[in-house]
């Protein structure tokens, strides 16, 4: 059982606070990037936007480019990391459900 699981099911217990609706309990928050500049030239067709028959490319329709997608993580600003709101006064860090650095 991991810490998540542990911190959800101890949100689930009566008595104690409910998950936090903004991170369903995880703790934190994703971030995703996708923007216009975010691309990359396509490895399929090394940008040409064709493969070597004259046919569109099917990994980058054409374009020569391959949109780039970055995934990271930021602490929940509502619980702060615990995963529960509202956060208990006796919750200590080590029982946070998003703890960064840590494993």
């Amino acid at each position: 059982m991991t810490l998540d699981d542990k911190t959800r099911n101890a949100s689930n217990s009566p008595g104690s606070p409910p998950s936090c609706p903004d991170c369903q309990g995880r703790g934190w928050m994703d971030n995703r990037c996708a923007t216009p500049e975010a691309s990359d030239l396509c490895s399929v067709c090394n940008g040409k936007g064709f493969d070597a028959g004259g046919k569109e490319c099917y990994a980058c329709h054409g374009t020569g480019r391959i949109e780039v997608r970055k995934i990271d993580k930021t602490v929940c600003s509502k619980c702060r990391g615990a995963g529960v709101y509202p956060v208990p006064p006796s919750m200590t860090e080590d029982q946070f459900a998003y703890r960064p650095g840590k494993r």
